[in-house]
């Protein structure tokens, strides 16, 4: 989750096919899977040390995180299958963190990749920008992505009314 929000609300299917030649300079250099388009970042200090956290995966597994491994996740159904079981027990384990906070909102994996855009429209970073950073095609799916979520925030500040 926190790797996600710290390198532009990477995907968790994006983040499951990291392999050590997606990092050079401290930049990461990634293909989206969703639109084809390339993405290249610079690497925080905490993303690092994330990485660092599991650097002897990267060693047994080709990957730089536990999620596929070389040898046995070799055909895109394979692959497709384990990503879609660790992404659904990890929503789960960020639920499971939300009721421990308190927190009543759904958090899951992709609350990372909203929270990225929010953060950086609030603090005035231009809108084809942020689309830039989230990988997205044209400027209008960036705009529709940011407006529906100020939807839900709007929902959800009227509820404070009563």
């Amino acid at each position: 989750f926190i790797f996600s929000y710290l390198t532009g609300g990477m995907n968790f299917i994006d983040i499951s096919n990291l392999k050590p030649e997606n990092i050079s300079d401290n930049r990461l250099t990634y293909t989206r899977q969703k639109t084809g388009k390339t993405i290249n970042i610079q690497l925080s200090t905490d993303a690092n040390r994330i990485i660092d956290i599991y650097s002897q995966v990267t060693k047994t597994t080709g990957y730089i995180f536990p999620i596929l491994k070389m040898n046995n996740h070799i055909t895109a159904q394979q692959k497709q299958n384990r990503v879609h079981k660790l992404l659904l027990e990890t929503n789960e384990g960020l639920k499971h963190i939300a009721r421990l906070c308190g927190i009543k909102s759904n958090l899951t994996t992709y609350v990372a990749r909203h929270s990225f855009a929010t953060v950086l429209k609030n603090s005035g970073v231009n809108i084809s920008l942020i689309g830039e950073l989230l990988g997205h095609s044209d400027f209008a799916t960036t705009q529709i992505y940011l407006d529906s979520f100020d939807n839900v925030q709007c929902t959800d500040a009227m509820k404070h009314l009563v």
